[in-house]
């Protein structure tokens, strides 16, 4: 078992200028819905276990990295999903990592995260889900790739 508290000052620097989006809009993709838009201005808050879903928009083809930072981490759970979507759900790219290994990133650095090359601008859909028990903050950058 974990027991990971993040101290004020580490999660103020990993939310840095951003805002807290409450995701109470709708957003149309993959022929479904998400209630959250990120991008570099926002952030989201929530428990695990469970799952997420939100949509981040790119201008050209870019490296778009799903950062989480843990707080109350009681137990690193099996498989942690993160699933980043293609414009229409055309294509995706998954990445599936274990909950202990999630966990010793975690301590390790302060934040887990990942991150996807998409190769084509647009909104795109970014599911996550886990059995991972914590209160975590999620972040999204979107890095354009030079031509």
């Amino acid at each position: 078992m974990w027991v990971l508290g993040g101290c004020g000052g580490q999660k103020d620097e990993f939310i840095g200028a951003r805002v807290l989006d409450t995701c109470s809009d709708s957003w149309p993709v993959c022929n479904q819905y998400a209630s959250c838009l990120l991008g570099a201005e926002s952030y989201i808050q929530g428990n695990l276990p469970g799952e997420g879903k939100v949509v981040v928009q790119t201008v050209a083809p870019s490296q778009v990295k799903v950062s989480f930072f843990f707080e109350n981490l009681t137990a690193a759970g099996g498989l942690f999903s993160i699933v980043w979507y293609e414009p229409g759900c055309k294509a995706s790219v998954r990445a599936d990592v274990d909950g202990k290994d999630v966990a010793a990133e975690s301590e390790a650095t302060g934040v887990f995260e990942r991150e996807a090359q998409l190769n084509e601008a647009g909104d795109h859909l970014v599911t996550f889900q886990a059995t991972t028990q914590a209160y975590y903050t999620m972040k999204i950058d979107v890095t354009a790739l030079s031509p």
